[in-house]
């Protein structure tokens, strides 16, 4: 299975500076003597040495025989090890646009990673090509027909949205595949699910961690009867960086909190946002999905959280295809493999759902909990899991659902017919809670 750096492809930079190379002359000065002229040699400064990040991911827009240049900088690599797809490679063998992790020793790259995003079958519909369910930005469907196997690379710029840097056809119908995504349709009895249009048949395959509806997933297989038959599915999404390594993120924002204390760059990563964290070119209040924005942080094993220590508002080239509506419900819940029920509506928790509060599975059922997280393909993600005040306002946001004359949002309704302004639209509501699911003075949360 891909490494976890490369396979969802945002640029991870160490926060070791690229120190500039500064030179001053002292000035220089001489007291006449009526005998012998006192001279003085110029006060100079030593060169700081140039020190390379320890990981670089990022797009490959050039290659020598000695050198690879990524994200725009020619780093030294002559004796640096290629591994492509798991295979034993060559600096010629890198192409423009693949995305690869490179390490480096502090002056040269010693290892040059690239795996695929995807490789699998293209459907285009209306002028919309897709993987597993996975949109394809700036991809050339001129010369593609659905079903045909591509090889993608690029990087994720919205929950379901990738944005392609390199793509090449794939001719061999026996290649291994492999494609990722959110599962829907989960069978386990005849142990088959769909990420977008492809049946995943999983039968044969080695299945590491817990899969369930909505759980986000990587699979590696062959087409066979219009079926990827898996060879591996896997469904633990852990990052495998060093406790409190400075990180760089750059991505754009899939979703963030109701208090801007959370949000998830490019659908991976998760981010705390803290007191301490600086802002560049905006503040907290400009946070928002669809921004784009680099992040230095430190990452915390233990919490699975890079730690912000500033985040820089980048200016954006073009928005997301699509952008996945965001959710916001607290109350009663109960708690059964994998799902939360609150007022007989289910949202689905995943390998990458934060638990604050010290909660965890084990803890939350009957808790008043307030989730957060994406609607995406009428499932319910929660991205963030906190405990909640029952005598606190509540922030609902979703979709106001009307029936029978009768306006509700997540099972809640208003005595007062509050909600009734907003009904059959997607609103961000803060209401008053009543009792049970009664509510009132439900009104636009600022």
């Amino acid at each position: 299975m891909k490494n976890q750096h490369t396979s969802h492809l945002i640029k991870i930079l160490s926060l070791s500076t690229i120190a500039l190379v500064l030179s001053a002359c002292g000035s220089s000065s001489s007291e006449s003597s009526s005998t012998t002229p006192e001279t003085t040699t110029p006060e100079t400064t030593t060169p700081e040495t140039a020190t390379l990040p320890n990981v670089l991911i990022g797009a490959v827009s050039a290659t020598s025989g000695s050198s690879i240049t990524i994200n725009q900088r020619e780093l030294p690599a002559a004796s640096a090890e290629i591994e492509i797809d798991g295979e034993n490679g060559s600096l010629s063998q890198l192409q423009v646009g693949m995305m690869v992790e490179a390490e480096t020793n502090g002056t040269q790259v010693t290892e040059i990673n690239y795996d695929s995003n995807f490789k699998g079958p293209i459907l285009v519909e209306n002028g919309t090509a897709s993987i597993a369910g996975m949109i394809l930005e700036e991809f050339d469907s001129t010369s593609v027909n659905n079903g045909d196997l591509v090889e993608v690379s690029g990087f994720n710029s919205a929950f379901n949205t990738l944005t392609v840097t390199y793509q090449q056809a794939i001719t061999n119908s026996l290649t291994e595949l492999e494609v990722e995504g959110v599962i829907t349709q989960l069978d386990t009895q005849l142990r088959t699910f769909q990420l977008g249009n492809i049946t995943i048949n999983y039968q044969q395959a080695e299945v590491d961690g817990f899969i369930s509806n909505g759980q986000f997933v990587e699979v590696e297989g062959v087409m066979q009867n219009q079926q990827l038959m898996a060879s591996e599915v896997d469904a633990e999404r852990q990052n495998d960086f060093d406790d409190n390594i400075d990180t760089e993120l750059n991505g754009k924002i899939t979703f963030i909190n109701n208090n801007s204390t959370l949000m998830t760059i490019s659908g991976q990563w998760q981010v705390s946002l803290t007191e301490q964290t600086r802002y560049e070119d905006g503040t907290v209040y400009d946070l928002a999905v669809g921004e784009l924005v680099d992040v230095e942080a430190l990452y915390q094993q233990q919490s699975d959280l890079f730690i912000a220590q500033e985040v820089d508002f980048e200016s954006s080239s073009s928005n997301p295809t699509a952008i996945n509506k965001a959710f916001s419900v607290a109350g009663v819940a109960s708690f059964n493999e994998g799902i939360v029920t609150i007022n007989n509506h289910q949202f689905t928790l995943n390998n990458q759902t934060v638990f604050d509060d010290g909660l965890t599975q084990a803890t939350i059922n009957g808790q008043f909990l307030e989730l957060e997280g994406i609607i995406t393909d009428d499932i319910n993600i929660v991205s963030e899991i906190e405990l909640m005040d029952a005598n606190d306002s509540l922030s609902l946001t979703g979709y106001v659902i009307t029936q029978s004359e009768q306006s509700t949002l997540w099972g809640y309704v208003s005595e007062d017919n509050s909600l009734s302004a907003y009904a059959d639209q997607y609103a961000e509501l803060e209401c008053e809670l009543v009792s049970g699911n009664q509510v009132r003075a439900c009104r636009l949360d600022d």
